[in-house]
């Protein structure tokens, strides 16, 4: 046989036999051969296509656009992304073959691999990422809030979803009020999300907005340059606002705050700028602003001692704290806590008797969380066992309910049926103490609302007949 005649066998059988798809056009797109694999890989057949120029196929809609006729325009290899019918994609790159003489494409050679599968392993891959995304994302909103209920000591439902809601609301810039009576906790609310946002690693600087005197708070706020007024240290100072940049500031008491630093805070929350005392220098401020009250701010507005565009600004999301009255079952976690603390503190080894327990559970605690607190903390330095009983609890603790008679008429009860005889005793005692239900109420620190329904729960029954 010819040996050139043998190559050209032998160069055929090699074309033939390759596992990549092979397809092979002339320098005007012809088509001129095609191999096995370009037919098991794509699913068109060889007498589709030989003879054919590839516009004409890209015109019948055989392919969606033909790698030989960008070659040939461009001169130089292209690589594409191939859709055939049917929906298979495929990664197709087409290489020039030159007539060195005359510098003009004589042949366009095509490699052609199926990527099907490789895209849609990874389309897979997206959504797995994204799906692992998701459970990361619920896993530290879980941890999160693991860590606030550790360090809110809460069993409360109604807590529990107000720190969901804080954890939600601390991964966004919204400013937040966050209201409730002294002492539930507030400025540990605005801590943990604090420390739960991307701000975390910049300032939490809080500013009492009541215990500044009116004269100092604004220099104090704003800070002031040298000279500013009599007194000024000469180098001048940064105030508070300027201080907590990228962080968080936390106005407690802000009702307690005046009509004319309302009007220059509002500037700071809608201009996100400020101006030391003294100064024209305007200064840019990037601070998420957490306020907080006990006061009615409501009350506050009606009486021209809140600005109502103010409290707009400042409410973009409401958080409200209940009083430890009205979560009586995070007493005994919140008395577990704070006896841990003052015995890692002291060295000590104390716990509270189950009488003693029982007993705070029967106090309304009308200075809430911080009262229990100073409470624990007393009655620990007081005892001189390992065992704190109730005999040893402040007097107005035990002023409130005979703690023996309770034990001996608790004796077998449920949780929920000891509850409801320390409110039955509570709400009774002081209904007859005071005379009326709103006279109690406002003693006991409760609404009149919330006293009538839970005397009419316990079937408490009043002399007045209110």
């Amino acid at each position: 046989m010819d040996p050139i005649r043998h190559s050209i066998k032998d160069l055929e059988a090699i074309i033939e036999n390759a596992y990549d798809g092979l397809y092979i056009t002339d320098g005007d797109a012809n088509t001129l051969m095609i191999n096995k694999a370009y037919e098991r890989i794509t699913g068109i057949k060889r007498e589709e296509v030989l003879g054919k120029n590839m516009r004409e196929l890209v015109a019948s809609g055989t392919i969606d656009r033909s790698v030989s006729l960008e070659v040939i325009e461009k001169r130089s290899p292209v690589t594409i992304m191939q859709e055939l019918r049917g929906g298979k994609k495929v990664l197709v790159t087409g290489t020039p073959v030159f007539d060195m003489a005359k510098m003009e494409i004589t042949l366009v050679v095509t490699n052609v691999r199926d990527i099907t599968e490789l895209i849609e392993l990874k389309d897979k891959l997206h959504e797995t990422t994204l799906e692992a995304n998701r459970y990361l994302a619920e896993l530290d909103k879980i941890k999160r809030l693991q860590q606030q209920q550790t360090k809110f000591a809460t069993k409360s439902k109604k807590m529990i979803e107000i720190l969901e809601t804080a954890i939600k609301a601390s991964q966004f810039d919204s400013n937040i009020l966050i209201t409730g009576e002294s002492g539930v906790g507030k400025g540990l609310m605005a801590k943990l999300m604090h420390e739960s946002s991307g701000r975390k690693d910049q300032p939490f600087i809080i500013i009492n907005c009541a215990g500044i005197p009116e004269d100092l708070f604004e220099s104090e706020l704003f800070g002031y340059e040298p000279g500013a007024f009599s007194g000024a240290s000469i180098k001048g100072k940064k105030g508070l606002l300027e201080v907590a940049d990228k962080g968080t500031v936390f106005l407690d008491e802000i009702g307690d705050m005046s009509l004319r630093l309302q009007a220059k805070l509002l500037r700071v929350i809608e201009e996100k700028e400020m101006n030391r005392l003294g100064s024209t220098k305007t200064i840019k401020l990037n601070v998420r602003i957490i306020a907080a009250t006990n006061q009615d701010i409501d009350a506050l507005i009606e009486s021209k001692k809140f600005r109502q565009d103010l409290f707009f600004r400042i409410n973009t999301i409401s958080i409200v704290i209940p009083p430890l009255r009205e979560r009586t079952e995070d007493v005994i976690p919140l008395v577990q806590h704070f006896t841990r603390r003052i015995n890692e503190r002291y060295g000590m080894k104390k716990h509270f008797s189950s009488g003693a327990a029982q007993l705070l559970m029967s106090y309304n605690f009308p200075g809430n969380v911080r009262e229990l607190s100073n409470i624990v903390e007393q009655a620990f330095l007081i005892s001189k066992r390992d065992t704190v009983e109730a005999d040893e609890l402040p007097i107005q603790v035990r002023d409130i309910v005979d703690s023996h008679s309770l034990m001996f008429e608790s004796g077998n009860k449920t949780y929920s049926e000891i509850v409801d005889l320390m409110e039955y005793k509570i709400i009774k005692n002081a209904v007859e103490k005071y005379g009326s239900t709103h006279k109690a109420a406002k003693n006991l620190k409760i609404s009149q609302s919330t006293i009538v329904r839970k005397m009419k729960r316990l079937h408490i029954k009043s002399r007045n007949n209110e």
